[in-house]
């Protein structure tokens, strides 16, 4: 139906316009030639990448539901399928997850919200197709947050995903069942989302390992986005010798993704697995001639538990027995990352979930958008507050600070090259992943502010990576106790929950993190604090 005097008088009142009396045929006349063409172009058939059904058949296909959590204990599966894939590559035998923001053609995509009940994509991302590939399977899709938003792990509607240390606390987010499944062993390795630290937050708090590699490196093709400048998938898993496996399964420029500037194709990449050497050898010293530098402001969030920060340290001074040299250096303007990301994630994110959908020239998954739009009441009181925050202060801030998006994107490029010249000095820098332990989820009933201050905090030494680019690697070193406000009962003082140490590297050099992080799991027993070897 062409457009109408109507449509012209809502445009005007969307742009704060009012068009001339004279003109108004004229910019009607000129709607209607966009009209012609957006109605030209729906109806040409939608274009993505084929799916190899045939030889990669999908099999065993079980959504899960908040009335159908059987064999789902800890909440961390949305669904179960099984999608084998040849025999013979480096990942003949294992299985793998993929979070619930990553398309898998035929299965369900719940992407953590009821607002899109019945999305299953017509496309496998990038990513699923490698695993399959180099030997994988496929065994299911892990729970993730409300349309892939927040740090804690209580926004699925299939139920608060459980920590596999403590029942009734977070497992972190948004990749919550990656983290639940995988460190309560159920599975070894999958791959997860990370927008602001999600990769990184419940690997930290589940005790697994986690890789946000250099921006660009694994391919976002085929995954549901929240803000494409901050957007990664990249590995999870049991050990550092998982992921760095996964991640020479994944990585390499997919000739799609157009954010893979500078990334190498496929069989150019690094050995990655080689990078992590084995066995260790206790007399050995496997990083001598390395820095380490222990990043000053990474330790003063105010939310840092005395436990996590005395563990991270003594964890960073274990690197001199492995032969590192351990500097402590100081980035002053780290300590602005929180304000920038909230800047770029909130702002990006409310854009990108109104469908507003532009610059890029990768694949777009209209499929789950002409489902999603247009929003109205009933939609909206479907997702958490986290997703109706997001829309509100993006909306505001647009409004009230329009450059303050590109301010905070010029900024963060500026922290990008103060992060460069302090690693040239040093291979790594690390810091606490997380400043505190796992948090108790907050009731079901509770409010968007209550339900924010659950995850104050978690982002801090994380979410500047995902604006910079940075690789950024979480390991397990220990255990802490729940924060003072989490401990109800005097036997809650027993739990232990755990906690990680983030090490940083330059710009491409996941080698290096995987090494430094490698070596120090070869080191030492990080359950006990024991030495091996």
């Amino acid at each position: 139906m062409p457009a109408t005097f109507e449509d012209l008088a809502i445009v005007e009142k969307r742009l704060n316009l009012t068009v001339k009396p004279t003109e108004r045929d004229d910019y009607l006349a000129l709607m209607n030639s966009t009209d012609a063409a957006a109605r030209l172009v729906m109806s040409i058939p939608d274009y993505t990448p084929p799916v190899s059904y045939g030889l990669y058949p999908r099999t065993d296909i079980q959504k899960f539901g908040p009335g159908s959590n059987e064999g789902n204990d800890l909440r961390g599966w949305a669904c179960k399928a099984t999608v084998k894939g040849k025999k013979g590559g480096i990942l003949d035998g294992r299985e793998v997850c993929l979070k619930d923001n990553i398309c898998l053609a035929g299965v369900p995509c719940q992407f953590g919200t009821n607002v899109v009940k019945d999305f299953v994509p017509e496309l496998d991302a990038t990513v699923a197709t490698r695993i399959l590939e180099h030997g994988g399977t496929i065994v299911g899709k892990a729970t993730c947050e409300d349309m892939s938003h927040g740090a804690a792990s209580f926004t699925s509607p299939n139920g608060p995903v459980q920590n596999p240390y403590a029942l009734g606390f977070s497992t972190g987010g948004s990749s919550s069942g990656c983290g639940a499944l995988i460190g309560s062993g159920e599975i070894s390795m999958g791959i997860g989302g990370d927008q602001g630290g999600s990769i990184r937050i419940p690997a930290s708090l589940c005790g697994i390992v986690g890789l946000k590699a250099t921006f660009g490196l694994i391919p976002y093709t085929g995954v549901l986005s929240s803000e494409t400048s901050l957007d990664h998938v990249g590995p999870m898993g049991s050990t550092v010798v998982d992921v760095a496996l996964l991640l020479q399964a994944i990585a390499g420029y997919d000739g799609i993704d157009d954010r893979q500037l500078g990334a190498p194709v496929p069989h150019l990449l690094p050995n990655y697995s080689s990078a992590v050497k084995r066995p260790f050898s206790k007399s050995s010293m496997p990083l001598a001639g390395i820095k380490v530098g222990l990043l000053k402001e990474g330790f003063q969030s105010k939310y840092l538990s005395p436990h996590v920060d005395l563990l991270v340290r003594n964890a960073i001074y274990k690197f001199q027995d492995l032969g590192a040299e351990v500097v402590q250096v100081s980035i002053p303007g780290h300590l602005n990352g929180g304000a920038l990301m909230h800047v770029l994630n909130k702002l990006g994110s409310s854009q990108a979930r109104l469908g507003r959908a532009t610059a890029r020239r990768g694949v777009y998954v209209n499929g789950y958008f002409e489902k999603l739009l247009p929003w109205d009441q009933e939609k909206w009181d479907e997702v958490h507050s986290f997703v109706q925050g997001t829309a509100i202060s993006g909306e505001y801030a647009f409004h009230k600070y329009p450059t303050v998006y590109g301010r905070a994107a010029n900024i963060v490029r500026k922290l990008k090259e103060e992060y460069d010249a302090v690693l040239k000095q040093v291979d790594v820098l690390t810091m606490p992943t997380v400043p505190c332990p796992a948090r108790r989820h907050v009731p079901p009933n509770a409010g968007p502010l209550e339900a924010s201050k659950a995850t104050a905090g978690l982002v801090e030494n994380t979410a500047i990576f995902n604006g910079t680019g940075h690789p950024a690697l979480t390991i397990p070193i220990g255990f802490a106790p729940p924060g003072e406000d989490d401990i109800l009962r005097p036997e809650d003082a027993q739990i232990r929950l755990p906690v990680g140490m983030q090490i940083v590297g330059r710009m491409w050099d996941e080698e290096m993190c995987l090494r430094v992080g490698g070596a120090w799991e070869d080191g030492w027993e990080w359950r006990t604090g024991e030495r091996k070897g």
